[in-house]
């Protein structure tokens, strides 16, 4: 039993110890008496195998000390071992250093290590100029990062509110002089018997003031000049800038000093080289026919500036204005008195303004007439005085809006209906007007001058909403002359009461308004505004400014005209100019044709300040154009548009109310018509 004592064990565990084998091939259930056994059966094979374990920890743990302590003797004979194979090695060396010298023989002296002291003489000063030009480039690259930042913060303090606030400072009048520092102690000094002190004193005093003014003059010389630097330094390209030699010296020396590779030294400095010695692209003779061109401009400039300054002097100098202004309130103000004062004077009042309404309203038809026949040429269509027709036209039609301002209306209007519509009319005319003259007046002076200073500039956000807007030009449904020829055919056949063969030409207008609408707002909400865009939505807005208020005008447009108006010739006259007007359908054609006028112009423009950049920069054709060849483009727009919408309109409106004052003088139009007829 002992010596089989394993065998029995081992079947034990496979034929009862095992509680998960049912060995009754399943036709008995297992009892809690047969569980009970099972475990206690485990708890004996448990107690068994303890012993087994503990003495097999018993032996393990008397081994260790052993195995530990050979392990580590093991280590310090493979150090042994590493260091005698470290000495062989040099050993070795050694040995074929004597080999070597032993080859020599008598030539000993011309060993290599007799020369090892001038080697290192020549290693060491090699390393010296190399630590020193690395110093003297490191000094140089900050030199260059000095300059970089030094001309970036005062860039950013010349195109800021430092300059204005310099100007704004040096630029007022001088304030009163005080009495001299020294009249307080005057009498003193005279009384202790030192006049010749005083004397000296006060003529130290008069140089300091004479040193201190010379001192202010020449501030403001300064400043002045500095301004004008500023106001030309702000068209200097980008590019120029950004690939400027200190720039480009910079970025090679960093690569030099970043690599410390012979190959790529060598590199940089063929591109110094390459940088040195190249030429200007640009063409002596394009500079030359620049410059020239820029003289005569600034010639002709100089010379209207001359004459507008001795007309202005003519009409009694600057204060002119302001001494106008308050003569016209004073007067109006008078007037107001006198109609309160005086019995009647309401009605006379009426009267005579009545007969300038009509003067006004004659003179305005003659204008309307003249731009009329003027055609295509209404552009450069100019009075006696030199000025442009529309402000002729807008300076009448505010003349007839500040007389309408001194008639009662309220009380007329309580007596007849039609009365505020008709002058709403005529005030919605005259301040459309006004939007156009602001139009050309804030293109002028705002828009081209920063649209132009933007592209010079090569701003990245001015160029990319040019970009962009070209790209909505080229991509729309039709070029924008076969838009504006179909817009045009649908056009005349409305007028003709006819079906039209170009009836999908709005549609294409839409789809462009749509586009043209969609380039104007952000791409994404709650970004801001990038200044290219802003630039764009700023002119866009001096159009959509001009739409808005012939809407507003559109409104006013339908008021019926009895038959017996229409036979005097101002209502007449107007009515034949102001057809198209009066159709709400023709209305939105017009508008249709004057978003693609729009859309043009504003190309044109942009256009044109690129080509300026270019022949700027010397890239381009010798391009120079005059202020009046870069308003043009809107010039001719507003031309255009007096010449379709706007014709007869005011007129009409002013005829209107000249009728409806005359109707409540009690008046009989009507007989009187047909008096004029039959006589």
């Amino acid at each position: 039993m002992r010596r089989g004592r394993e065998t029995l064990l081992t079947l034990l565990e496979a034929f009862v110890y095992d509680p998960l084998v049912e060995w009754g091939g399943g036709r008995r259930r297992r009892g809690e008496r047969h569980v009970r056994a099972a475990r206690a059966m485990l708890a004996v094979r448990v107690h068994e195998l303890k012993y087994s374990v503990n003495h097999l920890v018993e032996q393990l743990l008397t081994l260790l000390p052993e195995v530990k302590k050979c392990a580590d003797k093991w280590l310090e004979e493979n150090e042994e071992l590493n260091a005698i194979q470290s000495k062989l090695q040099l050993c070795h060396q050694q040995m074929v250093l004597i080999k070597e010298i032993e080859a020599y023989g008598s030539n000993l002296s011309n060993h290599p290590l007799h020369a090892i002291s001038q080697k290192y003489a020549s290693y060491k000063q090699a390393k010296n100029a190399v630590e020193d030009s690395m110093k003297a480039l490191v000094k140089i690259l900050n030199d260059f990062d000095t300059q970089i930042e030094n001309f970036a913060s005062t860039n950013e303090v010349l195109n800021g509110p430092q300059l204005m606030a310099w100007v704004q400072e040096y630029s007022g009048p001088n304030e009163d002089e005080q009495l001299p520092i020294f009249e307080h102690i005057k009498e003193f000094l005279t009384n202790a018997g030192q006049g010749t002190m005083l004397t000296q004193c006060e003529q130290a005093e008069a140089e300091l003031n004479q040193c201190m003014q010379q001192t202010n003059v020449l501030l403001r010389s300064c400043i002045e000049l500095l301004s004008q630097y500023v106001a030309v330094s702000q068209y200097y390209p980008r590019s120029q800038t950004e690939y400027h030699r200190i720039v480009l010296f910079r970025e090679y020396l960093a690569k030099a000093l970043e690599s410390k590779s012979p190959e790529v030294c060598r590199e940089v400095a063929n591109q110094v080289t390459a940088l040195v010695n190249a030429e200007s692209s640009a063409d002596p003779q394009q500079v030359i026919a620049y410059n020239y061109r820029l003289q005569q401009l600034n010639g002709d400039s100089n010379t209207l500036v001359n004459k507008c300054l001795d007309r202005l002097q003519l009409e009694g100098g600057p204060d002119a204005i302001t001494k106008a202004q308050e003569s016209y309130k004073d007067v109006k103000t008078n007037i107001s008195n006198w109609v309160r004062a005086e019995e009647g004077a309401a009605a006379a009042l009426e009267s005579v303004s009545i007969g300038m309404l009509c003067n006004l309203n004659r003179r305005y038809l003659m204008l309307e007439n003249g731009a009329q026949s003027a055609g295509d040429c209404l552009v450069d269509l100019t009075s006696r005085e030199g000025g442009w027709f529309l402000d002729d036209m807008s300076a009448l039609s505010m003349q007839t809006v500040e007389l309408l301002s001194l008639l009662p209306l309220q009380s007329a209007a309580v007596e007849d209906a039609s009365m505020p519509v008709a002058v709403e009319c005529v005030r919605n005319a005259n301040l459309l007007l006004a939007d156009l003259v602001q139009l050309n007046y804030n293109f002028s002076t705002i828009i081209l001058p920063e649209a132009l200073k933007k592209v010079h500039s090569e701003d990245p956000s001015t160029l990319q909403i040019i970009n962009e807007l070209n790209a909505v030009i080229l991509n729309s449904p039709a070029p924008l002359n076969e838009i504006l020829a179909q817009l045009e055919v649908h056009f005349r056949y409305l007028v003709m009461e006819m079906e039209s063969p170009a009836s999908g030409a709005p549609l294409w207008a839409a789809a462009l308004r749509a586009r043209y609408e969609a380039l104007l707002s952000p791409p994404n909400e709650g970004e801001a505004q990038s200044g290219g865009r802003m630039l764009l939505m700023g002119f866009n807005g001096l159009f959509a400014a001009v739409e808005l208020r012939a809407r507003e005008l559109a409104d006013h447009l339908n008021s019926p005209i009895p038959a017996a108006w229409r036979k005097i010739d101002h209502v007449n006259d107007a009515l034949h100019m102001s057809a198209a007007m009066q159709s709400p359908a023709l209305r939105g054609v017009l508008e249709d044709i004057f978003l693609v006028r729009r859309i043009q112009t504003v190309g044109e423009v942009f256009a044109m300040c690129a080509q300026l950049s270019c022949a700027f920069r010397g890239t381009g054709p010798t391009v120079l154009y005059d202020d009046a060849a870069l308003c043009k483009p809107v010039r001719r727009f507003i031309a255009e548009y007096v010449s379709r919408c706007l014709l007869g309109v005011h007129s009409k409106a002013l005829a209107s109310v000249l009728c409806l004052l005359l109707r409540r003088a009690r008046l009989d139009l009507h007989a009187e018509v047909e008096q004029k007829e039959i006589g």
